[in-house]
């Protein structure tokens, strides 16, 4: 395997696990929702630092809109810890995820154009 297509792997497993996150938390299974969201949160880690260290840097516009893209999902992840204090409202939480989902998602089409 090519180191691309695992890093592609990777991520892939990693956007999966956020979406099966964002179905236990409309289904009010937080334990669930929490483990699915910190797996994808270290299968996303596992994928940009492979890919970081494999390139060495980050040379491509895939990969600077990958890093900008990955520090919003952190940052997501970041609310959902204040949402969790009681520090930050449903609402704000919420569109932080939409939008580092959203993002993952056009960086994962953007970089499926890239292959062919």
């Amino acid at each position: 395997m090519l180191p691309y297509q695992i890093h592609a792997t990777v991520n892939s497993l990693a956007l999966l696990s956020f979406l099966v996150g964002i179905y236990y938390a409309r289904k009010h299974r937080l334990k669930l929702h929490h483990a699915a969201v910190y797996m994808g949160a270290g299968l996303l880690t596992l994928g940009v630092a492979y890919m970081l260290y494999t390139v060495g840097g980050v040379p491509s516009t895939h990969g600077r809109f990958g890093l900008f893209t990955y520090i919003v999902v952190l940052t997501a992840l970041a609310t959902g810890f204040l949402f969790r204090g009681r520090r930050l409202r449903r609402e704000h939480h919420r569109f932080a995820t939409g939008l580092a989902i959203a993002l993952l998602v056009v960086e994962f089409i953007y970089g499926l154009s890239l292959v062919t």
